[in-house]
């Protein structure tokens, strides 16, 4: 493993999907092998107090360096690690590496995915029949529109659930980047372009989400502002993406960015839809709507459609000397 390739590698990984964009994945080269490890300050005590989120990210990056790793021939395997390290780093695995890997099919899609968080093209016949084509052992695909209708009531419900308590809007509004000249803009969390903001809804939010959430609310205006029901209902289909019980999250991050770019390989854009799994009456409700199997549990969603553009939004991320430690 030379220097080259280690950094070739990270700076693949860094374009893995992580909860809030908070990106806590940091990389150390060991000879032949590479630490994985976890930076525990960038972890969300509201919104993730167990940390589950933090081990999915972690399994996502991995599977970033593994695709990345295929690209070069490398096949990636990881030892767990219990080492909880100095100050705010912990490790979480070994890496080793041998020779004679093809390349994964998925690792072309990496540079293409992201999030998409904004309307989507008008839904034809065969954008639900290609949707169709992404059902799994741990995707479960809903395409028809009063289902579809059905979970995006679901989804502002539930999402107004955690808006209207004030830690967790705070913790989300501190992880959002409403203007340029915010010092972290293109380096993590959630900035305006990601989010597909215009200047209104930049302005909007940081009103509604901020000093007028409470009289806004109190005049029943505030879950309206904030509902994404006509988004939801445009898309071609809604994924519940599941996991049997008991799995460790770190394969379940694996495995979660796995569908993610099979969804870009189809042509989709996607996005999370985090209430529906974070509250568990939703959860359990879009479970059975979904038919996810019985010895599985609802690990994420999405909801995926034609981009209405394909021009990409630079990706805010940290760097590689932030992230190699």
């Amino acid at each position: 493993m030379t220097p080259d390739i280690f950094r070739h590698l990270v700076a693949k990984a860094s374009l893995a999907p992580s909860v809030h964009n908070v990106q806590p994945a940091r990389w150390r080269l060991d000879g032949d092998t590479v630490l994985l490890c976890e930076d525990t300050s960038v972890r969300l005590p509201t919104a993730d107090p167990k940390g589950q989120d933090a081990a999915t990210s972690l399994g996502a990056a991995f599977e970033g360096l593994s695709l990345a790793a295929s690209e070069k021939g490398l096949s990636a395997r990881y030892e767990t690690v219990s080492d909880q390290g100095a100050g705010n780093i912990r490790v979480v695995a070994r890496l080793s590496f041998t020779n004679g890997a093809s390349p994964d099919p998925l690792a072309a899609h990496v540079t293409a995915r992201q999030s998409w968080r904004g309307a989507f093209a008008t839904v034809a016949p065969t954008d639900r029949d290609a949707a169709m084509t992404l059902a799994a052992s741990d995707c479960s695909v809903l395409t028809d529109p009063d289902a579809i209708a059905a979970v995006a009531t679901l989804l502002d419900k539930a999402s107004f659930k955690f808006m209207a308590q004030h830690d967790f809007r705070a913790e989300l509004v501190s992880w959002m980047r409403l203007k340029r000249s915010h010092p972290d803009w293109a380096k993590n969390g959630l900035n305006a372009d990601a989010m597909h903001l215009g200047w209104v809804e930049r302005f909007g939010a940081r009103f509604v989400m901020g000093p007028g959430f409470k009289p806004l609310n109190a005049l029943g205006l505030a879950a309206p502002l904030l509902a994404e029901t006509d988004k939801t209902k445009g898309a071609a289909g809604i994924i519940a993406f599941h996991r049997p019980y008991g799995e460790d999250l770190f394969d379940s991050g694996r495995a979660f960015y796995r569908a993610w770019l099979r969804m870009e390989a189809a042509g989709f854009g996607a996005t999370v839809l985090a209430a529906l799994k974070d509250d568990k009456d939703t959860a359990s409700v879009l479970s059975g709507k979904a038919r996810v199997p019985e010895g599985h549990h609802l690990l994420s969603a999405f909801r995926i459609g034609r981009r209405t553009s394909h021009q990409p939004v630079a990706r805010a991320r940290q760097s590689l000397e932030e992230l190699i430690l």
